[in-house]
């Protein structure tokens, strides 16, 4: 298989991994800018090979952006467009002044890459290319016909059908957009493109994505606990979720967090509840005491009237399920109802809980 082959596949590879996934955890920053994402990689942080000091102060750097990044989460794209951009912005020229070139020009293949064949179209990109009329049009039309495709395949995929019968259909098409691609480009053009994209990269080791988790705002009401904060809790996982007691979907939730309390008693697994109303009624501290007792909840709840902690966190649905690790850093989610329609949710949650557990507890994942 040529070089040019291996790439082809390769992005195949990164597609199916950070596509849509019915059953498995959603992406919590879904949309956003590939480069924000694969800051956030330990497979990307480690391909930098940096020297201990400098990866110190890249994570610190990050995590600085993630607090002003998380409340952009709850708002239409076009709405937080603009601060999306200038924070991008910010992040990329801090980056540029801590990395030496190679390193931040290796993180722009990476990037490259994970965009795959679209990036053709890029102005930039396409200006270095130096297309015909002609291919231009073509290449239009095929990576268009291919995302397209990728489109329906999706969404056939959310509707129930079969992964493994759609997988191989996705491989097929993209297999052929690659083929017929190769066949419009000029031998210098592929060149050019393979060394845009640099040396090899295992694509499929990405969608494991590290976010420094925000901290609690304290409103002054917690239900069976004093104050907690996520350094109080810093060595355990911790089960953040979101709900509104006349939600009946968060209802329907509430049996498996009572299940994770008995499974992982005595372990270091913290299970904290955070209250955001929904309705009026819901807005009394009281009301929500109430319903917390009679759900039998034996872990901290939060209440939230002022939303000040569905903002930080960025949060958009009733109920939500964060997995924070022992390193204070968000590694799952799920948005909705765990068991909704025939979804395993539980099931899944439970056994990223169960990996969580298992880590090393002393130094940062991607060491």
């Amino acid at each position: 298989m040529s070089n040019n082959n291996r790439l082809v596949f390769g992005i195949i590879v990164c597609c199916l991994v950070m596509g849509l996934r019915p059953g498995h955890g959603a992406d919590p920053f879904e949309g956003a800018p590939p480069l924000w994402p694969l800051v956030h990689e330990p497979a990307v942080i480690a391909d930098l090979e940096l020297s201990r000091e400098k990866l110190e102060r890249f994570r610190s750097l990050v995590d600085s952006f993630d607090t002003r990044f998380f409340p952009l989460r709850n708002h239409a794209a076009e709405t937080v467009a603009g601060e999306v951009t200038e924070v991008l912005g910010e992040l990329t020229v801090e980056l540029q002044g801590l990395l030496s070139k190679a390193e931040y020009g290796r993180l722009l293949q990476i990037q490259l890459r994970v965009q795959g064949t679209p990036a053709l179209m890029q102005p930039e990109l396409a200006g270095l290319m130096q297309y015909s009329p002609e291919q231009r049009q073509e290449l239009e039309r095929v990576i268009n016909d291919a995302l397209t495709g990728t489109t329906a395949l999706r969404e056939r995929l959310a509707k129930g059908e079969p992964r493994a019968a759609l997988e191989a259909e996705y491989i097929r098409l993209k297999a052929a957009e690659g083929k017929t691609i190769q066949s419009l480009l000029e031998p210098r053009q592929v060149a050019l493109w393979n060394k845009l994209l640099g040396p090899d990269f295992a694509l499929d080791r990405l969608g494991h994505p590290t976010y420094r988790a925000p901290e609690f705002f304290d409103s002054g009401h917690w239900i069976n606990s004093e104050p907690v904060r996520l350094e109080d809790v810093s060595g355990k996982v911790v089960v953040v979720h979101f709900y509104a007691c006349g939600c009946i979907n968060c209802i329907h939730n509430y049996p498996v967090y009572l299940d994770w309390s008995r499974r992982f008693r005595g372990q270091d697994v913290a299970i904290i509840g955070i209250h955001t109303p929904e309705t009026a009624v819901e807005a009394s501290v009281e009301h929500v005491r109430e319903r917390a007792a009679e759900a039998g909840f034996n872990f901290p709840v939060l209440i939230d009237p002022d939303k000040a902690n569905w903002n930080a966190w960025g949060n958009s649905m009733w109920p939500s399920v964060y997995l924070i690790d022992k390193w204070g850093r968000l590694r799952s989610f799920w948005p909705g109802e765990l068991r909704w329609q025939g979804a395993t949710g539980d099931e899944w949650m439970a056994a990223r809980i169960e990996e969580l557990l298992a880590e090393r507890k002393s130094p940062t994942p991607g060491d």
